[in-house]
């Protein structure tokens, strides 16, 4: 990747028109669409079984590493079969497209499920105990998923755990691409998945079970509150420590496998009475028939059971305090008017014009009030019209209602956490560049300086003054602490032509410094973009738009400036989530 990555706006084709690139399947229609591809319902014509159809944007199709590693990672998965991993049949490239044929699951993830709320413990044990047996057939055959998460667990109509999205699934001896490790999601991506992305191993999957498991039985990420779940939710003090030993900062420090943390789950279940059971096959004796996806169980509250004493005392009061606010709300009723108009209208004075004597007869003075004097009218003044008169004098009129302002929803997805580890990884990839451009800097300035003060002392007049002058302006510019010679300086050094020149030949020299490094950095700038727009097209499936305008504000501000980027690779400038 040599440079900018242009964000290609990805429109999903028609079905009749992938009908005739694949013949062999009956696209039936559309399911979902983002910037990653869309995936289709399809039925395959051979075996009559319905399939989910994935097409990817034609740009990853020219990417030969993506290309090399997507056949890698869809022969690998083709080898996995397990209840709790959606299968995937086939793989390959049509039309400059590139496509992989899954196993169709029609329910819901449990994000669309679950997202927010606490769910019943037995069911939550039921469900990750799924996830790790899936992920233990994966880990056992080689293959490491790198992002789990609640979106990407499916739910079938029996409420079963699939694990799905392999995007960012890799065989465990294939390494890092570039720009890969920027991928994941932030809340659920183990430590080392940003600080040393080479020894990624299946223990950054336990990581992630591990927060799923938190957010399951309390509703919220670990992130959003360190309490353990018990502390939260009251449930079982023994998933604190499953939690903790999955979440451990130390890959060392977790569960050997996923399988060990299946076995834990199973403590909790068989101790509590709460067994974890597979609901029956469809047609055997005991099951329900088809349902809805996703029949996640909240915790019920704890319902208490008063005396009747309470409940006495109580609907005594309750009676009460509704004959207490009948009263008042009668004492404030208005008094019905006396004739019958409600709301006579108000007259509205009208200022006489110019040699106009008569008072204003469509008014009387209230009882007992002073007679007004008439207000003087100046020769120069202008008469004020009929609708002047009235916006002035009318006070009985309704105040302008501005209508409120509507505040955003904000991002459901942690944007800020997203841009902090890639900023992260990619400042740790440029440091190199950066420190060279560094020491190239300092040395050009340090150049500069022995040539002015050279300059100085061939001055023919006014040597001292010259040279005490320089070195006070190198002083000042060192105590800045940045060695970069100022564009501009004093009108005293200005005037010699000799020190102009000076200036100029070091000028040119740093602007040389500065586009060797712009030019080292572009390839970095090109894997962000690509790192963000795969971002913005997860979170399209999610309809997250608060999260994806600030990603794709991101995403401008680099297109845009290059300078931008560097800034962030130097520490010029942190950019903004906001």
């Amino acid at each position: 990747m040599s440079d900018f990555h242009e964000h290609v706006g990805f429109s999903a084709p028609d079905p009749a028109e992938l009908n005739e690139l694949f013949p062999g399947y009956e696209i039936e229609g559309l399911i979902a669409t983002g910037g990653m591809g869309a995936v289709y319902c399809a039925i395959q014509k051979s075996l009559d079984r319905t399939v989910a159809l994935k097409i990817l944007p034609q740009e990853f199709s020219k990417d030969a590493a993506f290309c090399a590693g997507f056949e890698a990672e869809a022969k690998a998965m083709a080898r996995l079969n397990h209840p709790n991993l959606i299968g995937v049949y086939d793989f390959g490239e049509v039309g400059g497209m590139l496509f992989i044929i899954m196993e169709y699951v029609p329910g819901k993830s449990i994000y669309h499920s679950a997202h927010g709320q606490a769910i019943n413990p037995g069911e939550v044990i039921r469900l990750v105990t799924g996830v790790c047996n899936g992920l233990a057939h994966a880990h056992e055959n080689g293959i490491i998923h790198r992002d789990i998460k609640p979106s990407n667990i499916l739910l079938d109509l029996n409420a079963q755990p699939k694990i799905g999205d392999f995007g960012l699934a890799r065989p465990i001896e294939r390494k890092v691409e570039e720009g890969e490790e920027i991928f994941g999601t932030p809340g659920y991506t183990a430590p080392e998945v940003v600080n040393t992305p080479n020894a990624v191993d299946y223990r950054a999957d336990i990581f992630s079970v591990g927060i799923l498991l938190h957010e399951l039985l309390t509703g919220k990420l670990p992130s959003a509150d360190r309490r353990p779940p018990s502390a939260i939710s009251k449930c079982d003090s023994r998933f604190d420590v499953i939690v903790r030993r999955a979440t451990h900062v130390n890959p060392a420090g977790r569960y050997s496998s996923a399988a060990e943390m299946a076995k834990d789950l199973a403590v909790i279940a068989n101790s509590s009475g709460s067994r974890v059971t597979r609901p029956a096959a469809p047609g055997t004796p005991g099951h329900p028939g088809p349902r809805v996806a996703a029949p996640l169980m909240p915790r019920r509250p704890v319902r208490v059971k008063k005396s009747s004493n309470s409940s006495f005392f109580l609907i005594i009061l309750l009676l009460a305090a509704a004959g207490y606010g009948a009263y008042v709300y009668l004492n404030k009723l208005p008094l019905p008017p006396k004739s019958g108009i409600t709301n006579p209208p108000k007259a509205i004075p009208v200022t006489p014009g110019p040699g106009t004597n008569e008072p204003d007869s469509t008014t009387d003075p209230e009882p007992g009030s002073e007679p007004q004097p008439e207000p003087e009218i100046h020769p120069n003044s202008r008469p004020k019209t009929a609708p002047e008169a009235s916006l002035q004098t009318n006070s009985d009129s309704e105040p302008e209602v501005t209508p409120e302002k509507i505040t955003p929803a904000p991002p459901k997805y942690d944007v800020a956490a997203l841009f902090a580890r890639a900023r992260k990884i990619m400042q740790e990839r440029a440091r190199p560049y950066v420190s060279d451009h560094d020491a190239n800097l300092k040395a050009n300035f340090a150049d500069f300086e022995k040539a002015l003060k050279r300059q100085a002392r061939k001055a023919e007049y006014g040597r001292d003054a010259l040279e005490k002058a320089v070195d006070r302006r190198i002083e000042e510019w060192k105590a800045a602490g940045v060695f970069i010679i100022p564009k501009d300086t004093d009108e005293y050094l200005a005037e010699i032509p000799e020190v102009a020149d000076t200036f100029a030949t070091y000028l040119k020299k740093e602007t040389a410094i500065d586009e060797a490094l712009q030019k080292a950095l572009a390839p970095f700038s090109g894997t962000y973009v690509q790192g963000m727009e795969l971002q913005v097209g997860r979170l399209k499936a999610d309809n997250d738009v608060a999260a994806i305008e600030l990603i794709e504000k991101e995403i401008a501000s680099i297109k845009e400036s290059p300078d931008y980027f560097i800034n962030l690779m130097t520490g010029k400038s942190t950019g903004s989530a906001e």
